[in-house]
């Protein structure tokens, strides 16, 4: 099957691209690269973590 044109596609969703990076993390993990294999499994962390200025708003006061 042949591989679709990058211009033609969408960017993959967080979710697909966060089971992309744990796949080449066990990938350099099984080619022995453990440094390079956390830093993928931050990266997929990170793509699925709310951006830093949505965890850093506080809680809206409960209505009365």
């Amino acid at each position: 099957m042949a591989q679709p044109s990058i211009a033609s596609t969408s960017p993959p969703s967080p979710l697909v691209l966060s089971d992309r990076l744990i796949s080449l993390a066990e990938e350099a993990g099984r080619a022995g690269q453990q440094g390079a294999a956390e830093h993928l499994i931050r990266l997929a962390h990170s793509v699925l973590a709310p951006p830093r200025a949505a965890r850093q708003l506080p809680k809206p006061l409960p209505r009365r």
